[in-house]
């Protein structure tokens, strides 16, 4: 439906998005997402949701503190 988008919204991370889905109905909307940290979006969300410029600040992430985050919730040591 759209071109690839170029930079991720949540990140910022350029060249790392790709095609995850497209609709069954041809042509209705195409699914992305950002190898870097993961986040998806059709492309026919608003603005807010898939442009970098208005994507809310409150939920952007530094590509290079990804590594750092906990995994929530904490894998359990396996049973002996």
């Amino acid at each position: 439906m759209s071109d690839l988008p170029t930079t991720c919204a949540r990140c910022d991370s350029t060249g790392t998005i790709r095609v995850l889905t497209t609709s069954p109905v041809p042509g209705a909307w195409t699914m992305y997402a950002c190898s870097t940290c993961t986040y998806s979006w059709r492309s026919t969300e608003a603005a807010y949701v898939s442009d970098p410029a208005t994507y809310p600040a409150a939920f952007k992430v530094d590509p290079a503190a990804i590594a750092e985050m906990p995994v929530v919730p904490t894998v359990p040591p396996r049973r002996a």
